[in-house]
């Protein structure tokens, strides 16, 4: 609740000062450190709204992104008993983890090209198998990431970036399940490392960071 209130407050400060941000580039290279949130329409930043820590530079920006959120899913199925029809509805929790080695190269005042090493990993406990087995299941991802954005830095110290598009490339994932009840069977087990590896690469649009520099 306090991380969404922030969110709003400074979203409201940073879309009336537009016109503080004419020199984002001497801006940038007035600030030694900077502080921010970051969120937008990717799945990984939605759900962890990870903080960042960035070095500036008038040519060149790194940082680290970190966050951690839970996600909740809900599936509903019918199934045919003693002569009925019964609903029966499962409700699932994801955790969510983001890490990220970010960049920024300028190409002028406040156009730039974001790219970045990110490590997702995404987990979720007593997943139950249709044969009653249940399972931890734990799936890590390492990936490229690189987009085209725009960043402006305001007179008096906040910043505000908007990268329009961020593509992702997978490098490496690795699944770890471990049963933690039932009695083993290939196909829960086969079914379990499924549940955890459906996933691709990672990509976004209109990401949204923004925060103070100092």
């Amino acid at each position: 609740m306090v991380k969404k209130l922030s969110i709003l407050c400074l979203s409201v400060m940073f879309c009336g000062s537009v016109a503080l941000a004419a020199d984002s580039a001497g801006n940038r290279k007035d600030q030694m450190v900077r502080l921010g949130i970051k969120t937008g329409i990717h799945l990984m930043y939605l759900v962890t709204a990870p903080f960042v820590l960035e070095m500036p530079g008038e040519e060149w920006t790194f940082g680290l992104v970190y966050g951690s959120g839970k996600l909740t899913t809900t599936q509903t199925s019918t199934t045919y008993t003693s002569g009925s029809y019964e609903s029966v509805t499962v409700t699932d929790t994801w955790n969510f983890n983001t890490t990220e080695l970010t960049g920024r190269y300028y190409i002028g005042n406040s156009f730039n090209i974001p790219f970045g090493l990110a490590m997702y990993n995404i987990s979720k406990d007593n997943w139950k198998h249709t044969d009653g087995t249940t399972w931890d299941l734990d799936y890590k991802m390492t990936q490229l990431n690189l987009g085209i954005g725009n960043e402006w830095t305001y007179d008096w110290g906040g910043y505000l970036g908007v990268d329009w598009f961020q593509a992702g490339a997978k490098i490496s994932d690795k699944v770890s399940v471990k049963q933690t009840s039932g009695s083993v069977s290939s196909s829960s087990t086969t079914s379990a490392e499924k549940e955890s590896t459906d996933v691709n690469a990672f990509a976004g649009a209109l990401i949204v960071t923004f925060g103070f520099g100092f």
